[in-house]
This record gives structure tokens, sequence and C-alpha cells, in this order.
């Protein structure tokens, strides 16, 4: 019987933090669809890949929208495919990722495209706050 409950704890505790591994936004910006998400790293990390998934209402995954591959601070990626306003993404780190990561959106709106933005950040400042 501990068994069992060990292992149902164990179950629960696992799903929580693969729950906090990803992080789910949805979009909001002004226009009724867009057709790119560009992802630039902010990180103090010297490499940093993601994917960004689709996610249904209950979080789980639709559709991989795209692999992004960032080689150094300020690099960027894109992919493209349409998707509409409402689009719950979701940004998931590997699991060997060294870090928390935050992450700010900005709506583009150029002559041929609409783009969602998406600046990831961490905890590390280049300033000391002391």
């Amino acid at each position: 019987m501990k068994n069992r409950i060990f292992i149902l704890m164990f179950l629960m505790v696992t799903s929580l933090l693969q729950v906090n591994a990803k992080i789910v936004f949805t979009v909001e910006g002004p226009e009724s669809s867009y057709n790119q998400i560009k992802v630039i790293n902010e990180t103090s990390q010297d490499t940093v890949r993601c994917r960004l998934v689709v996610v249904k209402e209950d979080d789980s995954r639709d559709y991989v929208y795209g692999v992004y591959e960032l080689k150094g601070k300020g690099d960027s990626d894109i992919n493209t495919k349409k998707f509409t306003r409402g689009t719950r993404v979701a940004i998931e780190m590997p699991k060997d990722f060294d870090g928390e990561v935050s992450y700010t959106l900005e709506y583009l709106d150029l002559p041929l495209l609409d783009i969602v933005v998406v600046h990831l950040q961490d905890q590390n400042s280049e300033f000391n706050e002391e």
C-alpha cells in the first residue's frame, strides 16, 4: 500500500514539474491572424533550442509549430505558418536546459507579414542591481 501511495505521489510531482517546464500564452495581438512566430534569444545562454507548440484548451499538444535554434544572444529564428488570434502556444525548453526562462511578446504588422515576436529572457542580468 505504501508503495502505491509513493508511486502516485511521484507521478503527481513529476507531472507538476512537466507542466512548469513549459510556458503557455495566448496570442492576443491586434490582427485577426498571423503568419510568423519569431523567437529572439535575450538570455545569458550561448545557445538556446526551444520548441513552440500549439496547444488545446486543456494544454495538451495539438501540433508542433516549429523548433527554434538560437546561436547566441540577440540571435533569432522564424517559422512561418498561419494561425489566428486566440491561439494558445506553449514554449517548451529541452529537459537539459539550465535555468528558468521568461518571455515578452511583441506584435508586428508589416505590409505582407503579421508577426508574433517572442523575446526569451532569463534571471541573469548584465547589470549589478545591488
